[in-house]
């Protein structure tokens, strides 16, 4: 026979489970970050649920460990919620291990670029701002500006004609070149003069000067610079990110990659009712 005070106690003990078992969907659910504004080409999206990548179209919506890639002749652009952008060029592998926002006080992104052109563009001006952008050998921070990047062969293929570089033996699938684009103490837009910081193998380089470089050659290596990266590397590096994409524009609502001063506008377009809706600390409400 079970007493009602038995069973009461043994309510109570597996109340905590019963709890956690009831907070475990919730938890593991997608934390959104943004969308995909631009799509171009064949840009395939895999994670946790989907192992086999599959092709993703414009307005996508996009969360934490979601890892993105494109083919020949493919573009992407990911607008997040606090409007910063991340594009990736032909043949490019991005993933986003993390991104944190509540608006108007912090806001934090990690991702990892195995290959490939990349360009990050900070968003809305915040004390507590910050991004990180990793490979496999080396990481870089980002405070509240524009830099672009490459990563793999496009990398070598740059830094062989950089005179700085004269002489660095580089590992082709690994090499990581980045350049800060700006903005500069003119700037326009929400975006500060700000600064990029590339670490590997216990050195840092800062990067905060308009076309200040930094070199990663190969696993192990420290950084090399800062430089100013040659017009030439700098239009090699424009090609693999391709700002003016073709047929970007047909909706009318982009003709090119966004530039910072507009990056709001498009926002407040393509993600329903804005990054004002989305007030949790870590996005991904109901809003978002």
């Amino acid at each position: 026979m079970i007493s009602f005070q038995s069973l009461s106690i043994k309510t109570a003990l597996l109340a905590p489970a019963l709890l956690f078992l009831a907070l475990t969907p919730a938890a593991s659910a997608p934390v959104q970050v943004g969308i995909a504004a631009t799509v171009v080409g064949d840009v395939r999206m895999s994670n946790a649920t989907i192992k086999k990548a599959v092709k993703i179209p414009r307005r996508q919506r996009l969360a934490w460990g979601d890892a993105l890639s494109t083919r020949k002749k493919s573009k992407l652009q990911i607008l997040l919620l606090d409007r910063s952008s991340l594009t990736i060029g032909s043949n490019a592998q991005l993933t986003i291990n993390r991104f944190v926002y509540d608006p108007g006080k912090e806001r934090s992104l990690t991702a990892t670029v195995s290959k490939g052109a990349f360009r990050f563009m900070s968003g809305r001006k915040s004390k507590k701002s910050s991004a990180s952008v990793s490979s496999s050998v080396g990481t870089i921070g980002i405070r509240g500006t524009a830099l672009d990047g490459v990563v793999g062969k496009d990398a070598v293929e740059i830094a062989r004609k950089e005179p700085f570089l004269d002489g660095v033996k580089s590992d082709k699938d690994s090499a990581m070149l980045v350049v800060l684009r700006g903005p500069g103490a003119n700037r326009s837009g929400d975006l500060d003069v700000g600064l990029a910081e590339v670490s590997a193998a216990g050195k840092t380089v800062t990067l905060d000067q308009p076309i200040l470089a930094a070199y990663i050659p190969r696993p192990g290596a420290q950084p090399i610079g800062p430089f100013r990266l040659s017009s030439g590397g700098l239009s090699k590096l424009q090609d693999q990110l391709a700002p003016k994409v073709a047929g970007a524009g047909k909706s009318g609502l982009l003709k090119a990659l966004i530039p910072a001063a507009i990056i709001g506008v498009g926002v407040g377009l393509l993600l329903p009712g804005g990054d004002e809706a989305c007030t949790n600390a870590t996005v991904g409400g109901p809003n978002c």
